[in-house]
């Protein structure tokens, strides 16, 4: 039965997973084999489940090689920083191969575009009962796009340069960094796999909500690791988390109906909302579901969102949602404020080594210049991150005051001496 299976992984700066990931991915080793050679490791190895895996928008310094784009961004992207995501998302088994590869296309064009470097993978392994494949997607996703400026490996994880582009690193999509912006990628996940269903003529939909959100009373089933399915397989070993896959696929039965007419009610709803007909072809239509996302994040006001979803009535769920949201928002940009910060004071401490350098070497005036370079540099950064942190406070007490919190910030800066030291 069609549904909407999306797992999302994030993988920080300083990591060791890029390889891993990549070899399991893609199913090729950090020096490539030939497609013959491929093929023939598929079938001894048993690894005949990647139907299909190629890579798109990565930098010319990559060469095409996933493996040493994202081995670089583990390596170069800043301290803490997100290195690159992993997503994992089921497609239809409803569909052929030949669809399901134009459901891929579509749904790497949604997510990736032509600037977001990614890699990806259609699999298709068998069911635990062998009867049927379970046809699935893996992508490898960089935040960084490519803009087709000459860049090393190492400029292009560095801070975005928005007046000279070509001097610092690459810019950061912020459609994988705004509030809400999981929520958006399974809405627009959902839509294009549903466009594909309906133009395909299947009867079957997938929902982007949770079940319980649905009101549907079945648990979601348990993620097993790849020992437990070979030993059920092979061996018929029912591990205690095998036995819940088992009990909840036999309660799924006795829901499927009532989960594919949620489904069904929610597209027809939503093609409404979006105004999707019939006369549109699929390129209008994947145009207005893009359009439909750009619109959806855009920043609203916790009252206009309220507003807007109930009314004049406060649901009580929905204010706990929205109160996650701004949290986390608030957490996202004060983080983002932060590591500004981190990186702007890298490269003053760097300005003030170079001239305790040029003191102890007795180059007296270039010391002198580079004293004054590194003292004019000091204040623009501190009057960058004070207005920074002064926007910050402010839209964090509007939306404190919208939401009829009590909550307040205080920010204070120190003045910092003009001198070597803090």
């Amino acid at each position: 039965m069609a549904h909407l299976h999306f797992r999302r992984t994030v993988y920080k700066s300083g990591g060791q997973h890029a390889t891993a990931r990549v070899r399991y991915v893609t199913r090729q080793p950090v020096r490539a084999v030939s497609p013959a050679d491929q093929q023939v490791r598929y079938i001894s190895e048993g690894r005949e489940d990647c139907v299909f895996t190629t890579s798109k928008n990565l930098p010319a310094w990559a060469e095409g090689k996933p493996h040493v784009f994202f081995q670089a961004a583990e390596t170069y992207e800043r301290a803490n920083g997100i290195a690159f995501e992993e997503w994992k998302i089921a497609l239809p088994q409803e569909l052929s191969h030949r669809e399901n590869m134009a459901l891929t296309r579509d749904l790497i064009w949604a997510i990736a575009g032509d600037a977001l470097p990614i890699t990806y993978a259609f699999h298709a392994p068998r069911t635990l009962d062998e009867r049927a494949q379970q046809p699935h997607l893996h992508l490898l996703l960089s935040s960084r796009c490519n803009d087709g400026l000459s860049r090393t490996a190492t400029q292009y994880f560095r801070r975005y340069n928005p007046q000279h582009p070509e001097r610092g690193g690459a810019r950061k999509a912020e459609r994988l960094r705004q509030l809400g912006a999981v929520k958006a990628h399974r809405v627009v996940i959902t839509d294009v796999i549903n466009l594909h269903l309906e133009r395909a003529g299947r009867e079957a939909r997938v929902h982007p909500e949770t079940l319980e959100r649905q009101g549907i009373a079945r648990q979601p089933e348990p993620k097993l690791v790849p020992s437990e399915s070979r030993e059920y397989r092979e061996e018929g070993k029912v591990s205690p988390r095998m036995q819940e896959v088992l009990e909840v696929r036999a309660q799924r039965q006795q829901t499927r109906a009532e989960e594919q007419a949620s489904a069904r009610t929610y597209w027809e709803a939503r093609k409404e909302d979006l105004g999707l007909t019939s006369a549109m072809d699929v390129t209008a239509q994947l145009a207005v579901i893009e359009t439909a996302r750009g619109q959806a994040r855009e920043p609203l006001s916790t009252r206009q969102v309220l507003l807007g979803a109930v009314g004049l009535e406060q649901d009580d769920r929905m204010l706990g949602d929205l109160a996650g949201e701004a949290s986390a928002q608030a957490q996202h940009e004060a983080r983002a404020v932060w590591e500004d910060a981190q990186a702007e004071q890298a490269l003053l401490n760097d300005g003030w080594a170079a001239v305790r350098g040029a003191r102890i070497d007795g180059h007296a005036a270039l010391a002198a210049e580079l004293h004054e370079q590194a003292v004019k540099e000091q204040a623009r950064a501190w009057r960058s991150l004070e207005h920074d942190l002064l926007a910050l406070a402010a839209q964090l007490d509007a939306l404190s005051e919208e939401s009829g919190g009590r909550g307040t910030v205080r920010i204070r800066l120190w003045e910092r001496e003009q001198g070597l030291g803090w």
